[in-house]
């Protein structure tokens, strides 16, 4: 998994599936692999991490314009 960078996966277009989780708001299946968005302590912290079979893949702030929730 630590080939996989967070710019390429800000790229994949992705249905994302609301959850019932509210520190885990969205999560998709991409390639059979469960991705997970995790919302942090913002401001302290990027409002967002992408997690890929829960391993951080990075934090951002700005959703990406090829997701859709």
């Amino acid at each position: 998994m630590s080939n996989v960078s967070l710019s390429a996966c800000l790229k994949q277009a992705t249905a994302w599936v609301k959850t019932d989780r509210a520190e885990f708001p969205y999560t998709a299946k991409i390639n059979g692999q469960t991705w997970l968005i995790r919302v942090n302590d913002f401001p302290e912290e990027p409002l967002y991490t992408l997690l890929i079979e829960n391993q951080e893949i990075g934090s951002f702030d700005d959703w990406s314009t090829v997701w859709y929730k």
